[in-house]
């Protein structure tokens, strides 16, 4: 019988009892950002020609005030919070980054404001 029972512990042991990690989700961005931009991956990275180009032009734009990259995830999951100098500013960069976006990027893309305005790519695999 102790044998039966010892058996029954290793195997219960042995056999990994710890549930599966849920993926990875974005952390809600602060409302102290004018803009957010959200670059996530289904496994294999960002698009990272979309986080170039996004950078790039948040480096040139005048509008800028701030550009906080926010690290999140194993696989390069950034969200970068924007402020800017006006809402203005927040609306005509979102509507500068939304094209920025290809059509099947390799991982969802996400740009919004404070005021709720919110565009979005790749959502599905």
């Amino acid at each position: 019988m102790k044998q039966m029972i010892a058996l029954a512990l290793a195997a219960s042991l042995a056999g990994g009892c710890t549930p599966p990690t849920p993926p990875v989700a974005a952390p809600a961005a602060p409302a102290a950002c004018a803009v957010t931009v959200t670059f996530a991956s289904y496994a294999m990275g960002i698009d990272r020609g979309a986080f170039d180009a996004v950078q790039a032009l948040l480096a040139r734009d005048k509008g800028v005030t701030r550009n906080e990259a926010r690290r999140w995830g194993r696989e390069g999951e950034v969200t970068l919070c924007v402020d800017t100098r006006s809402s203005a500013d927040a609306t005509r960069l979102f509507e500068a980054i939304k094209p920025l976006f290809p059509v099947k990027p390799r991982g969802p893309l996400t740009v919004e404001t404070a005021s709720g305005a919110r565009f979005e790519t790749g959502a599905t695999p």
